[in-house]
């Protein structure tokens, strides 16, 4: 009995150094590649070539320009686009936005604008049919930059980058002036990996990607979000896959309840329209 209470409190003590499972964390396929951090200065380690006064040094290895993640390369989507499970996939990139727009008729897109510091979450559609017909992201406050999804160079980890946000003021527009007000309430958006993954089509196996973590109906503590997307994003593709799930009584995301795959690089390109901005 003496050895039994003994076996007990060791195996209560292992488990306290289990660190337990962010219920989070996106669900892949292969285990996470981790990068090793970037060595350090110092004696038999001179600083990186062109750091010092006036020269800043490169960004370490585990820092992503996540503009180039998110978008298709310019010279492939020059005359391609992605395909897959559902809709097809239109990269255009413009100064200060960029496209992903939905059908080869030139609408209906995801918007997002994008600066030197963040890449935000801007427009989407609302009827499939109707160009007049939109939700955007616009706060009394910060304008049209209220919902930052990422930092523009983000760092990598389990999780990474993280922003949280309290004001996800929208606008849902049925024709370009005719909206009503909505919130999303407190919204955690994180960047996980990278990872490697298998996504079929014709991506190549073991595909390094980061994964967009866009949790939403968050209380004020930013817990309890309702709602998550993921969007998983590789170079030199952008958008590879994307998922919804929403969150259960016990803390955890169900399995996902829409999932839309971005495996195929197809040949053609699309000119966007828009018209009401």
């Amino acid at each position: 009995m003496k050895y039994l209470a003994l076996l007990v409190v060791f195996l209560s003590l292992l488990g306290c150094n289990v660190a337990p499972i962010n219920p989070a964390a996106p669900a892949v396929q292969n285990p996470p590649q981790v990068p090793s951090p970037p060595p350090s200065s110092g004696p038999g380690n001179p600083p990186p070539p062109g750091s010092g006064p006036g020269n800043p040094a490169p960004p370490a290895a585990d820092t992503y320009d996540m503009l180039v993640w998110m978008t298709m390369s310019a010279d492939l989507s020059a005359n391609h686009h992605m395909a897959g499970t559902a809709n097809p996939l239109y990269t255009s990139i413009l100064s200060d936005r960029f496209f992903w727009t939905k059908t080869g008729q030139g609408f209906p897109w995801d918007i997002q604008l994008y600066d030197d510091k963040y890449i935000y979450l801007g427009v989407t559609e609302l009827d499939w049919h109707n160009p007049n017909t939109f939700k955007v992201f616009n706060s009394s406050t910060l304008g049209k930059f209220n919902l930052p999804l990422v930092p523009r160079f983000a760092q990598g980890g389990f999780p990474g980058s993280s922003i949280k946000i309290s004001d996800s003021t929208y606008e849902i527009h049925t024709d370009c002036n005719t909206f009503v007000t909505k919130s999303l309430g407190h919204v955690l958006n994180e960047v996980w990996g990278p990872y490697t993954e298998s996504l079929g089509g014709g991506l190549p196996n073991n595909l390094e990607t980061l994964v967009i973590s866009y949790r939403y109906s968050c209380d004020s503590s930013y817990s309890g979000c309702g709602d998550k997307e993921e969007f998983h994003v590789a170079k030199p593709y952008g958008l590879v896959k994307w998922q919804h799930q929403k969150l259960q009584t016990d803390g955890t995301y169900a399995a996902p309840d829409n999932v839309t795959y971005f495996n195929q690089v197809v040949a053609g390109q699309t000119q966007v329209l828009t018209t009401c901005f």
